[in-house]
């Protein structure tokens, strides 16, 4: 397809111009997604050692500091952030061994499957290669919706699928603000989970790392009240890479964006809300038309701007309410008005917030924001905007995270007038060992479903050498009639000939009905083989579904995992 044309950034460089990329799952065991290619990605790290400073504009600015200014501080900031936190998870000091490279992934801290690991995998991988630091963003800013994990029963014949929990449901509400609230199914799980497994003569790695989710829970209880339950199952994720030699740092959203540079990055955006929102929508659908994108909500929807009301990309809401909600603004004078949507009844807060603040000004208005229980988060392209534009060298994405990205490189060159550091995009497809798929396609239903049509359409072709004398009688009627339709086709049309074609489309299908009981016999085993083989594939769904928790797996697939992402990424030992 024809893609659009490069465009000029606002500090007149010209920005890449768009690429329609295809982004696919691994579908075979075993196999992993790295795009782009990783000689690429390890030459750009290795390139990375001895870069000690951003190579972005020097034009650019966030509110009234130099963006090389910036970034070191937010670095350090952040950097800071991520050890004292990571530390605390785990009981024990980690310091930041360098700074240089910096390689950053992220996900929600749920119990994800092996594709999401193998990003945490070559974030660290990627990492120690460079000499430098690895950190996963916990986004606890997204919403947790469930609090149970899918798990494989019945056998190999007939698997289905289960669920156990590890707390009690509740509506979604952030991560963030989750806490314990049953602690008696959330120390049991990891027992429910071994029995669970096995029947299928595996030893689940969630009896090695539970404990220490466990420890988390009792050790990070705030003066009595339930501990947060994204910090549990992070600490417990978080020590079992530490014992495999993956030193990740780990720090939350709800850190990140308490940090004073996040908190002016943000105000900058606030401030310039209007521009802003102009630029993301143009670059949203210029995406869309590249991609032949027509859903009004994907990747993401548009930014409003209503009765002068502006739409930012970031959410907020109240610690004592945690409903998420869309951030909009509005100017009145050097108040910055904050709501949940386009309507002064929904108003929040207020703030003194011009803009030609500085960072300290802007950091002042942000911190009474927090004083006054407000959390202000980001959005997607939010944190990965703020993340590669103010903080590391490569970001490591999944496929979703990826998809949009690219949206994030046009934002940045247009609003900011920078080019943004690379992006990685991996992805892992890793069975469950529970059984060997069985031998059954999708095309070998296309192949049954077409024999069965021709069987009913097509009845005369498979009566056998010596048919009834009433089916032959019916065969020669249908003859006469296909050669009196060819006839048709060429004569003048009448209203006789009418009548009769009509009266031939009617008799065509009684012909095939009666034609068709002299091959139910076949039609019969047909079905039956077509059933075997849809039931067949449908148990390959489960045995080969990608989508099971890492914490079901052995402590050896995850490592013999490890090591052949190392081996993908051409990195040493």
């Amino acid at each position: 397809m024809e893609l659009l044309e490069r465009s000029a950034t606002m500090n007149g460089r010209e920005e890449p111009a768009w690429q329609r990329i295809r982004l696919r799952v691994p579908r075979e065991n075993g196999t992993f997604l790295i795009h782009p290619e990783p000689t690429a990605i390890v030459q750009q790290v290795d390139q990375l050692r001895d870069q000690q400073e951003f190579s972005g504009s020097a034009a650019c600015q966030i509110l009234n500091v130099g963006l090389k200014e910036f970034r070191a501080a937010a670095r350090s900031e952040v950097l800071t952030a991520a050890s004292k936190w990571t530390s605390e998870l785990l009981g024990r000091t980690v310091d930041v061994q360098a700074t240089t490279p910096l390689i950053m992934t992220g996900h929600q801290p749920e119990l994800f499957h092996p594709g999401v690991f193998a990003k945490n995998i070559a974030t660290s991988q990627l990492a120690l290669h460079g000499g430098g630091v690895g950190l996963n963003l916990v986004v606890d800013n997204d919403l947790m919706a469930s609090t149970q994990i899918r798990i494989p029963v019945g056998d190999r014949e007939n698997p289905g699928i289960s669920t156990i929990d590890f707390d009690t449901a509740r509506p979604p509400i952030p991560w963030e603000e989750a806490r314990v609230e049953d602690t008696g199914l959330l120390e049991s799980f990891a027992d429910r989970v071994s029995t669970a497994m096995r029947p299928w003569n595996i030893d689940p790695l969630v009896a090695e790392f539970w404990p220490k989710v466990m420890d988390t829970a009792a050790r990070l209880s705030p003066d009595d009240q339930p501990a947060s339950l994204a910090e549990c199952l992070t600490a417990g994720r978080v020590s079992l890479e530490h014992e495999w030699g993956l030193g990740n740092l780990e720090l939350p959203i709800s850190g990140l964006c308490e940090t004073e540079t996040f908190r002016s990055f943000a105000a900058h955006i606030l401030v310039h809300a209007e521009e802003f929102r102009r630029v993301y929508n143009q670059v949203l659908s210029e995406y869309r038309r590249v991609n032949r994108i027509r859903s009004s909500s994907h990747p993401v929807p548009e930014l409003e701007l209503q009765n002068g009301w502006c739409e930012t990309p970031f959410w907020i809401w109240q610690a004592d309410d945690p409903r998420r909600g869309r951030l909009f603004v509005r100017r009145v004078g050097e108040t910055l008005e904050l709501a949940t949507a386009p309507d002064a009844s929904r108003i929040v807060h207020a703030v003194i917030l011009s803009p030609d603040a500085t960072t300290d000004e802007a950091t002042a208005a942000l911190n009474r924001l927090s004083e006054a229980g407000l959390r202000i988060r980001t959005r997607a392209l939010t944190t990965t905007l703020f993340s590669r534009l103010c903080l590391c060298d490569v970001f490591v994405h999944g496929i979703g995270g990826a998809k949009y990205d690219a949206m994030t490189d046009h934002i940045a060159s247009r609003f900011f007038g920078v080019a943004l550091p690379e992006y990685l995009t991996l992805s892992a497809t890793e069975w469950l060992p529970i059984g060997e798929p069985h031998s059954a396609t999708t095309s070998d239903v296309a192949r049954l479903r077409q024999m069965l049509r021709e069987l009913q359409q097509n009845p005369q072709r498979h009566l056998g050498p010596d048919p009834s004398s009433d089916a032959q009688v019916l065969v020669a009627e249908k003859e006469s009639l296909i050669a009196e339709q060819n006839s048709a086709r060429t004569a003048e049309p009448t209203a006789e000939t009418s009548l009769r074609g009509h009266q031939r489309y009617r008799r065509f299908p009684e012909i095939n009905r009666e034609l068709a009981k002299q091959t139910e016999d076949q039609q019969r085993l047909i079905r039956e083989e077509l059933a075997d083989i849809e039931e067949r594939l449908a148990a390959n769904q489960t045995l080969t579904s990608r989508e099971f928790s890492f914490c079901l797996y052995s402590d050896s697939a995850i490592q013999s995992m490890i090591n052949r992402l190392r081996r993908e990424l051409s990195l040493s030992e």
